[in-house]
């Protein structure tokens, strides 16, 4: 009896203590690795998604586009600039032709083996391994497309369970979810929204420096989860977990988990 006395008073004192701090240990809040785990390793890459989940990330962020011969690729931006110095888009290249894009040597040249990989290759590698945040990179030219060939894939690995799918595009997100209603979908905001129980999803992606505790209040009083992107700081960090959100998208797993862990 007095042992359960014991173990009682400690937890309670724990529990009290991370909650004068701000934050809890169990406060359920998961942590989204932004385009796997892209602080060291290239972003939207076999690699910064196993090293995403080393890191025991609940999810990893992908961004996927659509190539010109309806193949679904993992590709942030518009254009290969960036990564590869060429002015050219995704959409515009066969499969055939993206594979031999170096997709690593623009982190670090020890990288350069890294290419562009399929969405059906991720879902190969690494199901039942980690949940994905499937975000999808609309592009006039194959906007529907995609999505269309997106929910394909989630179907053919019997992963609908296992992902989410989010855009900035709002008919987009909410056309993918009427035909897809057993997978949760998330609209994301980088400017601020009103009607927010109209929005056909399951969650709002939103801006880090967007949130007020009002926002987070109107959010969940109309059943939607809160997922903030994109937060490194470790200050922000800890501002975001007390106003009470359900996922934090950051490329610092490890930094998130430590502040949640107090």
């Amino acid at each position: 009896m007095k042992k359960t006395i014991f173990i009682m008073f400690t937890v309670i004192i724990i529990l009290s203590f991370n909650i004068i701090n701000g934050y809890a240990v169990d406060n359920h809040i998961l942590i989204t690795a932004h385009r796997g785990s892209s602080l060291y390793y290239p972003e939207n890459t076999l690699t910064s998604i196993a090293k995403a989940i080393e890191e025991n990330a609940d999810y990893v962020e992908v961004d996927v586009r659509l190539t010109k011969d309806n193949k679904v690729v993992l590709f942030h931006d518009n254009t290969l600039k960036r990564v590869n110095g060429r002015n050219q888009s995704i959409e515009d290249m066969t499969l055939e032709e993206v594979k031999k894009v170096d997709n690593g040597s623009y982190k670090n040249k020890k990288y350069d083996y890294e290419n562009i990989p399929t969405l059906e290759e991720v879902f190969e590698n690494f199901k039942g391994k980690i949940k994905f945040n499937i975000e999808l990179k609309m592009n006039n030219k194959k906007g529907y497309e995609l999505s269309k060939e997106v929910s394909k894939l989630i179907k053919e690995y019997s992963m609908s369970q296992d992902v989410v799918v989010s855009s900035f595009n709002k008919l987009t997100i909410e056309k993918f979810k009427k035909d897809n209603k057993d997978i949760k979908t998330g609209y994301i905001i980088s400017n601020p929204i009103d009607n927010i129980e109209k929005l056909e999803c399951d969650f709002i992606s939103i801006k880090y420096n967007l949130l007020s505790k009002e926002l987070v209040e109107k959010i969940h009083e109309n059943n939607k989860e809160i997922h903030i992107w994109t937060i490194n700081d470790e200050e922000d960090i800890r501002k975001i977990i007390k106003l009470g959100v359900e996922n934090i998208i950051t490329d610092d797993v490890n930094l998130v988990k430590y502040i949640l862990l107090g």
